[in-house]
């Protein structure tokens, strides 16, 4: 999580500047990369806040490192005259100040997978004009493993939606933020203030992350920003990426996958439904991925005789998505549906916590035996893993798939997230910590 000292440098660069940004916590890690050789890339959803931190790392440039105008190149791809620039490369070099090794520049591309040549572009840069640093945004994944010309030269970041705790801040929760993190400390909390910060977390389960609607003022404003999003995802980055993909099955593939979250796939149900054939399922399955609207967790195995090695788990970035495409907002805590949802918020808090910003893919997993024991996510991190069982409602004793992984693999920590109890535990060797479903950032 974000450290005190990275905190105090971050709010006092916003109380200087005269730009109105609210806080990032992934901010202090993207600037831990500015002064490196690396490319910087934002990688995540369009609308989650990408250009908005690249024009934070610009004002923070200018206003610390005394980094002039002049210095700054700014390059938006979905510009027809910028895209044109960097189509080509021989046309982007001739925009480039490449012979100027006297001063050193920034060069800021948002969505820069829309230039078809740019990866090979970039490696040139990044070799041969050291003195110009690319920080760039995309909303696609694919190509980073298509393209293989800018392997070991980027350091990629994903963006995600807001946490809760950025949801607070924006909210202008600050106290809840300050109190919630005490819990970090083993300091104890009245059940008062967990009721107070169970409500905000109602709230943003309804309405999700998304920068715009954390915003927004009013349900239906909210409701109306998600279904916007929603119809500008399916009309128009579903043509960009795949022209061949019918926007209405798309869309019905989603609100299925929506009702799902938290089960494990099920392709074949899925084709029928969706009257996809199998390739077409994977394909459509593929684009909701690299977009990141859906994310896939794997299953966590040693044994495939014991233990399912398959099938992954269903979570959409944001819970304010799932309900849109369900058009169902009514949030009733401590019943199954919650239990689902909040499992969802607790997988996308992991990868939003900037400590896990650099977290090598297919670090969250679930596990899950052939005798239906099951964990619902295990976080590896550091060569340790971490199992997380969640509760939509009070959990007064350690579950018993919890105990099972506890018995088999034998981990140091483990977390009970549910609605308010909190208690230290002991299993064995393992100390179980059971706290309050909003906690899972500081995990």
């Amino acid at each position: 999580m974000l450290n005190n000292q990275n905190n105090i440098l971050f709010n006092s660069f916003m109380i200087n500047n005269n730009k109105n940004y609210k806080n990032r916590t992934i901010f202090s890690k993207i600037w831990q990369e500015i002064d490196n050789d690396k490319i910087i890339l934002l990688n995540g959803a369009r609308q989650v806040g990408k250009t908005t931190l690249m024009k934070m790392v610009k004002e923070k440039l200018m206003s610390e490192k005394n980094v002039s105008q002049n210095q700054i190149l700014w390059f938006d791809l979905e510009r027809t005259g910028d895209l044109a620039d960097w189509d080509k490369q021989i046309d982007a070099l001739n925009v480039l100040p490449i012979k100027d090794v006297s001063n050193k520049y920034y060069l800021f591309i948002d969505e820069f997978q829309r230039a078809s040549e740019i990866g090979s572009t970039l490696k040139v840069i990044h070799d041969h004009y050291p003195h110009i640093k690319p920080i760039i945004t995309g909303s696609a994944s694919w190509y980073l493993n298509i393209d293989e010309s800018m392997a070991g030269r980027k350091t990629v970041i994903k963006i995600w939606p807001l946490s809760f705790q950025e949801f607070l801040q924006w909210k202008q929760d600050d106290e809840i933020a300050r109190r919630a993190s005490m819990l970090a400390e083993n300091k104890r909390l009245p059940s008062a203030f967990v009721d107070i910060a169970n409500n905000k977390l109602l709230d943003f389960l309804a309405f999700g992350g998304y920068p715009e609607t954390v915003l927004a003022d009013g349900k239906s404003t909210r409701r109306q920003i998600l279904n916007d999003l929603i119809n500008s995802y399916l009309t128009r980055d579903i043509k960009i990426w795949n022209y061949a993909a019918n926007t209405l099955q798309v869309k019905k593939l989603l609100s299925l996958l929506a009702a799902q979250i938290g089960g494990l796939l099920n392709q074949q149900t899925l084709s029928i439904n969706t009257e996809l054939g199998r390739t077409a399922l994977q394909n459509r399955l593929e684009l909701l991925q690299n977009t990141f609207i859906l994310y896939f967790i794997q299953p966590y195995f040693t044994n495939k005789i014991k233990e399912i090695a398959k099938n992954p788990k269903i979570y959409l970035a944001d819970t304010g998505l799932r309900n849109a495409l369900l058009n169902n907002f009514s949030i009733m805590p401590q019943t199954p549906e919650f239990g689902k949802m909040t499992e969802n918020f607790v997988v996308m808090e992991l990868l939003k916590n900037p400590d896990n910003a650099f977290m090598m893919d297919g670090a969250v997993n679930f596990w899950r035996t052939r005798q239906k024991q099951e964990v619902d996510i295990i976080l590896r991190r550091e060569n340790k893993l971490i199992p997380i069982e969640v509760k939509g409602g009070n959990c007064l004793k350690i579950p018993s798939g919890l105990k099972s992984f506890i018995r088999q693999y034998e981990p140091e920590t483990a977390y009970v997230l549910n609605w308010s109890i909190i208690k230290d535990e002991q299993c064995k060797n393992c100390q179980v910590l059971f706290r309050p479903l909003w906690f899972a950032d500081k995990i």
